[in-house]
């Protein structure tokens, strides 16, 4: 394997490794190999600006290497990834926590490992390590620690209940962790966007950073949609609450996630295991690690397949074809690591990874109704045929998503004469012009630690890129209307460089403190093209009459937008640099005081092009040859000038040059060894963002938005406790999250149309979060695990927000939200299980019972009758049978076991659509086996 790049245009530096040995080669800016070109050929296809951030990055791991190894040493682990490797770690651990068992005393990654072994045949099973709790470790606050000293509210899982109960991605988090919410898990990887207490989630806007950091192998991804991923070897997530900025992530303001894989481990082993059933589903994984030279180089390789039907069947693509399902998974990924110790204080990991989907994700709903006859204000909502005598009254026309086609029922008709409609309450669709989301993203990362004079010494380095292309279409059967849909790429490189003094008994003062650089850019083509039906289903009733009288207007109909191709590009990039420091002073024995801060200086551009790809064909002298009338061919005119936005190249956006301080204040106290109570105020910084309304043209009032950063104040209150003995986790913690100039989309009038209005983004005044969450992990019996995670939150906007008033016809109402709960945030989320373990003859069985209660709310803020959820249970019931030592295992898991019905999104009906919504998964049935090579 070769790292290499061109530093200052001089020469080009190679590091191999082979055979057990590093070598390294230097070539002058005159001279090339093979190496060279592979390189080159590497990056071919990439944007420019994109290969030299990857560029970048291999200069950065060179000189990381150069810094922390003067042998010029390469590759990378944390300090809690390769704590089986670290003797003098392990011991400080052990002066921490004296009188834990000596299972209970090893590492998070090293109990792993240990457990990822097949004992001896002969050996009996072993429910659990003992009767009481183990200790976890986390690295929440970049050490490793155990989770129960740490003052700060984390929910961490473990690999082995990831594995278990087959947590493989960010969305299978909301049923075992209170208070996190997310996007749609079947939307498309540019809506990802957690929200934590009810804040912070956001939608498809691509200028916009999320509130809640998602960090991978101590990575933060800048564009949260990079975590459309699925993972496997997890050694645990550890889901953070509060703002995290100090320590953790970049601009993580409400929150952050932690997902830690497996390092690659020096004790060979192996594993796989298949997944089948209902939805046609079919999942593999396989893992392998083991050493490539003895004590100094060990690899780790995964490999993922995934893939399983989706709930909505496209009827329109399944004619005379196989059939075709939306909302379905289908990715493919790999990750290979490399972990080198030439040294006892010197540690590297590489990881490089890759993943492909190729899914049909980004449409498919149920449409539950056409809506009803009249609008809330008893206005018509009229469906009759326009040319059976219906005139509309104003400007504006109105009808809705049925009723569209049965007022061009001369256009949109079926073979046998019948009007073309939608079916109504069935998860079959037509879609005639959607196609799969195609999405590619990988990266690699350079991690290196060195135990130097009592402290360690860290530098990542990290690049990664993404690309995806959804298209949408719409229900339209065999009809060609339009499609729209997104084309995205972005990338980043970041560096950080830290300094962490050792942890031990008898110190006074632990310290870290580090700098941080980030160089991001996302590019985003918005576009929409129009097919041969565009014209009949875009206009206005007086044009559909006008064209639709003889031949020649029905060609200037049907030609008024086909072919023609639009879009809007914006162009996004941040440069973030920061220095970060955090301290612990241990005031005596039992009391702590931690501070942190952070300094962040941010530079944002963005700007906006409107481009006309295809232009058309001339309708004027399409309807000079064909004898069409002037009116005509104005009314075909007026069809693409109301569809089509005047093409303009780019306009830059003021840029943003901001100054973002966060910081955090945490006393802590030690009732005894075993419980702890401690609390924390802090502020968190999420910056700004340029916003363009991507409709008007340049010097439109509205055009451009310059949104405000996201400030933060935080209070925590809680405790944490070992009680029984050790056979009960009890954690509990009170909060409030006041956050000022909230980012948030809202609907508006159209400055320059007053019978429209537009979609946008500003700042709500003032939010506010409230609530408490509760952790309890019990250990009844070394048999049988008990566990609960609840949470409460209120989450109101606390200002005046202008909300526009759902179906009404024709006018521009708003209410004011003051006071009323945020969008889709349940007060209450309660997750609650078991698992059992017990001896079946020669066998080990197991049952584990899970089940997520969410309380109602309304899906929009506007809390239309329809999006109101109510509140509902969804319970996961798995059997498991094995070998005793756990070599192997066959399971089965029930999802949903009770047939729960549920939604997770909901629209309601408009001047242009009817009710849909999105259900939630159905009972479900899954086996998988399981087995350690």
């Amino acid at each position: 394997m070769a790292f290499a790049n061109h530093v200052a245009g001089l020469h080009f530096a190679f590091i191999t490794i082979h055979k057990g040995k590093i070598f390294m080669r230097s070539y002058f800016k005159n001279g090339s190999s093979a190496l060279e070109k592979e390189q080159n050929s590497a990056t071919n296809g990439l944007r420019p600006q994109f290969k030299r951030k990857l560029l970048a990055s291999a200069v950065s791991f060179a000189i990381g290497a150069s810094i922390l190894a003067p042998n010029l040493a390469f590759a990378e682990t944390s300090i809690a990834d390769l704590q089986a490797e670290n003797a003098r770690l392990k011991q400080e651990l052990e002066e921490i926590k004296k009188g834990l068992q000596s299972k209970a005393e090893q590492p998070a990654a090293e109990t792993e490992e240990v457990a990822e072994e097949a004992p001896p045949e002969s050996k009996k099973a072993e429910f659990a390590a003992s009767d009481t709790l183990d200790a976890v470790i986390v690295t929440s606050r970049n050490r490793a620690e155990l989770a129960q000293e740490i003052p700060l509210p984390v929910r961490v899982l473990g690999g082995e209940r990831l594995d278990r109960d087959d947590i493989k991605s960010i969305w299978d988090l909301q049923s075992v962790a209170p208070n996190l919410q997310l996007n749609n898990p079947g939307e498309n990887a540019r809506k990802v966007s957690p929200g934590i207490r009810g804040l912070g989630r956001g939608g498809a806007n691509d200028s916009m950073e999320q509130s809640v950091g998602i960090i991978v192998d101590g990575v933060t991804l800048y564009y949260s949609g990079q975590a459309w991923s699925d993972y496997v070897d997890l050694d645990r997530i550890e889901v953070m609450y509060g703002p995290q900025g100090t320590l953790q992530g970049k601009n993580s303001s409400l929150g952050a996630i932690n997902i830690v894989t497996k390092a690659p481990s020096f004790t060979p082993s192996s594993k796989f295991e298949i997944t089948t059933g209902e939805l046609n589903t079919l999942q593999g994984k396989f893992s392998a690690t083991g050493p490539l030279v003895d004590d100094k180089l060990a690899y780790r390789g995964t490999f993922l397949v995934d893939r399983q039907d989706g709930l909505y069947e496209n009827t329109y693509q399944s004619l005379g074809r196989s059939k075709e399902t939306w909302r379905e998974a289908n990715k493919i990924a790999g990750r290979v690591q490399l972990l080198w110790t030439p040294t006892e204080n010197l540690t590297g990991r590489f990881i490089a990874d890759k993943l492909r989907s190729d899914e049909r994700v980004n449409t498919g709903n149920v449409l539950d109704s056409n809506g009803p006859a009249t609008y809330a204000n008893g206005v018509a909502r009229p469906i009759t045929n326009p040319l059976g005598g219906y005139t509309p009254t104003g400007s504006y026309v109105n009808y809705g998503y049925l009723g569209k086609f049965a007022q061009r029922s001369a256009w949109f008709h079926n073979a046998d004469g019948s009007v073309y409609q939608p079916e109504v309450g069935t998860t079959d669709i037509a879609n005639s012009e959607a196609r799969p989301q195609v999405s590619n993203q990988w990266g690699v990362s350079g991690r290196f630690d060195w135990q130097v004079a009592d402290h360690t010494l860290t530098s990542i380095s990290a690049y990664r890129y993404q690309d995806f292309d959804i298209k949408n279409g719409g229900q339209f059967g065999q009809f060609y209307v339009s499609n729209s849909g997104q084309q995205l790429w972005n990338d980043q490189f970041s560096q950080e460089l830290r300094i962490a003094s050792d942890t031990g008994k008898g110190k006074l003062i632990d310290y870290q403190a580090g700098l941080y650089y980030l160089n991001a850019e996302v590019l985003s083509d918005d576009p929409t093209y129009f097919g041969p039906d565009a014209g009949a289903w875009n206009a206005t009733n007086g044009q559909f009459t006008t064209l639709i009288a003889d031949a020649p207007g029905r060609e200037l109909l049907r030609k008024s937008l086909d072919g023609m191709y639009q879009s809007s590009v914006t162009d996004a990039r941040v440069t973030s640099k920061a220095v970060y420091g955090s301290a612990d002073w241990h005031v005596t024995d039992k009391a702590t005081l931690n501070g942190g801060i952070r300094f962040t200086k941010e530079t944002k551009t963005n700007k906006l092009s409107q481009e006309l790809d295809r232009a058309g064909e001339d309708l004027a002298a399409i309807g000079a040859a064909s004898g069409a009338s002037a009116a005509q061919i104005a009314a075909a005119e007026a069809i693409r000038a109301n569809q089509i936005n005047d093409p303009f190249g780019w306009v830059q956006g003021n840029t943003i040059n901001k100054n973002l301080v966060a910081w955090n204040l945490s006393p802590s106290f030690k009732i005894s060894d075993d419980a702890m109570v401690y609390g924390s105020v802090g502020k968190g910084v999420k910056s700004g963002f340029i916003y363009f309304t991507q409709d008007l043209q340049p010097g439109d009032v509205g055009l451009e938005t310059t949104i405000k950063p996201e400030k933060v104040l935080d209070y925590e209150l809680g405790f944490k406790s070992l009680l029984l003995g050790k056979k009960l986790q009890l954690n509990a913690n009170l909060f409030r999250t006041e956050v000022t100039d909230y980012q948030a989309s809202w609907r508006r009038d159209d400055p320059s149309d007053p019978t429209k209005t537009i979609t946008g983004w500003g700042n709500a005044p003032k939010v506010l979060a409230r609530g408490i969450e509760l952790e309890a992990n019990y250990r009844a019996t070394n048999r049988l695990d008990i566990n609960l995670a609840a949470g409460y939150s209120k989450s109101t906007y606390e200002d005046q927000w202008l909300v526009q008033v759902p179906e009404i016809n024709n006018t521009t109402t708003y209410f004011d939200a003051k006071g009323q709960q945020i969008a889709n945030i349940p007060k209450f989320t309660i997750n609650y299980g078991a698992n059992y373990q017990f001896p079946v003859s020669n066998y080990l069985g197991r049952i584990t019972l899970q089940n997520t209660y969410r309380s109602s709310s309304y899906f929009n803020d506007n809390h239309a009758d329809f999006t109101y959820q109510k509140g509902y249970n969804v319970t996961t019931l798995g059997l498991g049978l094995g070998a005793l030592n756990k070599k192997w295992e066959l399971s089965v898991i029930a999802r949903n076991v009770f047939d729960t019905e549920y939604a997770i999104s909901k629209s309601t009906y408009s001047n242009t659509a009817g009710q849909t919504s999105n259900i939630g998964m159905p009972r479900n049935l899954t086996a998988t086996f399981k087995y350690n090579l």
